[in-house]
């Protein structure tokens, strides 16, 4: 499957779940997108960094074409629910637990690409 296909989807469903978590004020479906990006950027990275110097660069590149746009799309998402006047309530448990998160995934993706 083409590259460029896979994050298409992924922007698109996570700016959708992102806009949707923040149009009906549900609770659970952010932090769980943000806690799998989380996961996935991470093992994406350890994977990147290899074992005795050798590097795997389709963890780069997977990097690339799905926690980037997805991470992207859930950005744009919620700049698009805030927009249209749809908080997220920051501050709760879910709140936090889907920033840090988005942060931890974030600084992942950078230092894979930084390898």
């Amino acid at each position: 499957m083409n590259p460029w296909v896979i994050a298409g989807f992924c922007l698109v469903g996570s700016g959708f779940i992102a806009w949707c978590t923040a149009r009906l004020q549900l609770r659970w479906p952010l932090p769980v997108l943000a806690l799998l990006l989380m996961a996935i950027s991470l093992q994406l990275l350890f994977a990147a960094r290899g074992q005795g110097g050798f590097h795997d660069l389709a963890a780069i590149v997977a990097q690339g074409f799905t926690t980037v746009p997805a991470l992207l799309g859930a950005a744009t998402g919620l700049a698009l629910a805030h927009i249209r006047r749809h908080k997220i309530r920051w501050r709760s448990a879910f709140g936090l637990t889907s920033a840090v998160a988005f942060a931890v995934a974030a600084a992942a993706s950078v230092a894979t690409f930084l390898i």
